[in-house]
């Protein structure tokens, strides 16, 4: 049985020459895309962020989803009472930061876009993504789908779509004015 993703945009214009892309993502039997990764290319490059923690406790890594920008340091507390090990392999960098216990962090820089596939040694129930963006203009979907990326400068993007079942999805937008636009994409 095949799946797609179904994006719908709205482009809100505002005065600054800056809009808000809203939307929601579909699977094709119109169930919501939850947690999924929307972002906008094609625009300005992004900035290191601050702050970034993926932590562990309770036998999961938490957040499950979350998107960092290239370059950011992402902390990886063991907030658990039992041992872990976070490792992945993925195109832009591969890792393994060993076993450490609870009360300990470990870091790991992200310098490239891409997925990261996380993943526990000792637990192997236990995983979650790290979505690595070159761009300012990006968001994660709600339980029912919906999205909002904020002050987008008006211009010509790429909307790109990533669900953690390992669909992908783009649509050429132009954010501009006070027109709306519907977008629809599907991958077989």
């Amino acid at each position: 049985m095949r799946t797609y993703l179904a994006i719908l945009a709205c482009v809100a214009f505002s005065v600054a020459q800056a809009s808000d892309v809203r939307g929601k993502v579909n699977l094709a039997n119109g169930k919501p895309a939850s947690h999924c990764v929307v972002y906008l290319e094609g625009g300005a490059h992004s900035r290191p962020q601050k702050g970034a923690v993926v932590d562990q406790k309770d036998r999961r890594f938490s957040p499950h989803i979350s998107v960092v920008t290239v370059g950011t340091d992402v902390s990886f507390p063991n907030d658990d009472t039992i041992f872990h090990n976070v490792f992945a392999d993925y195109d832009a960098k591969r890792f393994d930061l060993g076993m450490y216990a609870r009360g300990q962090t470990k870091h790991q820089v992200f310098p490239k876009p891409g997925v990261v596939a996380l993943m526990c040694s000792v637990h192997p129930d236990m995983s979650a993504y790290i979505m690595v963006v070159d761009t300012p203009y990006y968001a994660i979907a709600d339980a029912n789908g919906d999205f909002h990326i904020s002050d987008v400068p008006n211009g010509d993007y790429q909307l790109k779509v990533w669900h953690e079942s390992g669909q992908t999805s783009f649509k050429a937008v132009h954010v501009a004015g006070p027109e709306s636009v519907e977008v629809v994409t599907r991958r077989p």
